[in-house]
């Protein structure tokens, strides 16, 4: 049965949407989070984002992506925390894009992203936010995003550790 904009309002338009139920509407959702990403309600426009984000389809960076061009800061802010919810290849351009964004809740939310995607295109970019950033706090978290990019990347480059057989 096909999704209807009507059933995604109807439980996304709530103070406190259940973004894992919302979730399981799947990819027939996109389309119409798409249109409620261009829409004028920011607060609608910003859960829409953050749920594209959570639905495994090709097409929710796009709506990523139109969100993080919204002239509402809420919006751009749910557009880069959905992005730690993205593959590292969908990811990147956004991340890097928004690690430049003039409000600090968005760029915030970007480098939380970057630490957990932990691609190493993106430390110049972090380390820039560390030693430059105007916002000290921001500043902080970047450092602390470096460490945990690191990490990220020693756990995919570290060799799966055998597990010793069981004796009989």
């Amino acid at each position: 049965m096909p999704v209807t904009l009507q059933q995604v309002l109807s439980q996304l338009d709530t103070d406190e949407p259940n973004y894992p139920a919302l979730a399981a509407l799947g990819p027939e959702a996109v389309p119409h989070l798409a249109s409620l990403v261009r829409g004028e309600d920011a607060g609608l426009a910003s859960k829409a984002a953050y749920l594209a984000s959570l639905i495994q389809s090709d097409d929710s960076i796009e709506v990523l992506t139109t969100a993080a061009g919204s002239p509402h800061d809420t919006v751009r802010v749910a557009a880069a925390a959905g992005l730690r919810n993205l593959g590292s290849a969908q990811a990147l351009p956004l991340t890097e894009r928004l690690l430049d964004d003039a409000d600090a809740g968005v760029r915030k939310q970007a480098l939380r992203a970057a630490g957990r995607l932990g691609l190493g295109t993106l430390e110049a970019k972090v380390k820039a936010v560390a030693s430059g950033d105007a916002d000290t706090a921001l500043r902080q978290l970047a450092t602390q995003e470096l460490k945990q990019m690191a990490d990220v990347r020693a756990d995919r480059e570290s060799p799966p550790t055998a597990k010793p057989k069981k004796k009989k």
